[in-house]
């Protein structure tokens, strides 16, 4: 996770880079190139994270209700585990179990 978050950082940090390189080119304010780098750089650091924990999650939907579970990063045997658990929950909807 450590490689990703220090991609995401590199990437901001060039986009960045070329955005303020740019902005600087005009008849800007520093204050209003600084505010314009500083978004750029969280929107695209936020975007870059919320990717790359989309990529290591996994969601497991009841076949006969809505209950969902979303787990991140987990093994075989975990994954396997989470498949058994929310394909007999106890809370299904309309069951006699619950």
């Amino acid at each position: 996770m450590k490689k990703i978050q220090v991609t995401a950082v590199a990437v901001a940090s060039a986009v960045t880079y070329s955005v303020t390189a740019q902005l600087m080119g005009t008849d800007l304010s520093f204050a209003v190139v600084f505010a314009c780098s500083t978004a750029v750089f969280t929107a695209v650091l936020n975007a870059g994270l919320m990717l790359a924990g989309a990529l290591s999650t996994s969601s497991f939907r009841c076949p006969h209700c809505t209950f969902t579970v979303r787990v991140q990063h987990t093994d075989a045997g975990e994954t396997r585990r989470w498949q058994e658990i929310t394909a007999d929950h106890p809370r299904h909807l309309g069951d006699s179990r619950a």
